[in-house]
């Protein structure tokens, strides 16, 4: 199994508007295989849905032959079907997707965008979760002016052909360039999102690493002025 590697581990750590850091040199796809979309097909351990609990599914959505009606009415299902209970953030990375689905509650969108990506692979449809960081809280941070963390976690899925991506309220761009750490948010006034990491999931992109949000997060604020060439360099059309 690939573990998507971080990009933050290195370069300049100090507080400065100018960097040293190479950006050309950063592979901004995380190391997933975008060429053999079957690989993301096998779940991580954290993602692995049994078949009882696929089957919850199953039975209220039956293959359609539209895929991107099945993948929205999947989406649109685990929404209508899962309560949200805030817990700060607390509760990311910490159950598998089988322990989400006994009390059928998500915790954020770690967890949500864990149970669509696992619940979409058993439906036949690559999957690749990604976590990012909030640019305007990055440079919030940055002048000491942030409180808590703000970020966002999505999944990208191959459908008809393509690689899309998923926010976790079921809007999609399909024009998505995954190669590109720069994601425009729904709302166009606002900055957007940087890619942190990707993986099969969040055990798989952070290495089970309790720390790995923060800490990236913390880098990459601190090293804002690195990436922003990287910023605006794409407008997306969400659809839903």
């Amino acid at each position: 199994m690939l573990l998507a590697s971080s990009i933050f581990l290195s370069g300049c750590r100090e507080k400065t508007s100018h960097c040293p850091l190479d950006i050309n040199e950063i592979d901004f796809t995380f190391g997933i295989d975008y060429d053999h979309p079957e690989t993301y097909l096998i779940p991580g351990e954290q993602s692995d849905l049994s078949d009882e609990n696929f089957e919850l599914v199953r039975k209220s959505i039956d293959h359609l032959d539209d895929e991107f009606e099945e993948i929205l009415r999947v989406c649109h299902w685990i929404n209508r079907n899962f309560t949200f209970q805030d817990a700060g953030g607390s509760m990311a990375g910490v159950q598998d997707v089988n322990m989400h689905f006994v009390d059928r509650v998500f915790y954020g969108c770690h967890s949500l965008s864990l149970i669509i990506s696992s619940v979409l692979r058993k439906y036949g449809f690559p999957t690749v979760m990604i976590e990012t960081a909030d640019i305007q809280w990055a440079y919030d941070e940055y002048d000491g002016m942030a409180g808590y963390m703000k970020g966002h976690v999505m999944t990208e899925v191959f459908v008809e052909g393509q690689w899309i991506l998923l926010d976790n309220n079921c809007k999609y761009v399909k024009d998505y360039d995954y190669t590109n750490p720069y994601i425009q948010q729904i709302m166009p006034s606002q900055k957007g999102w940087f890619v942190l990491g990707k993986g099969f999931d969040t055990w798989d992109y952070s290495n089970r690493s309790e720390d790995f949000t923060r800490t990236e997060m913390k880098f990459f604020s601190d090293n804002v002025f690195c990436y922003e060439e990287l910023f605006y360099t794409v407008v997306y059309n969400w659809d839903y």
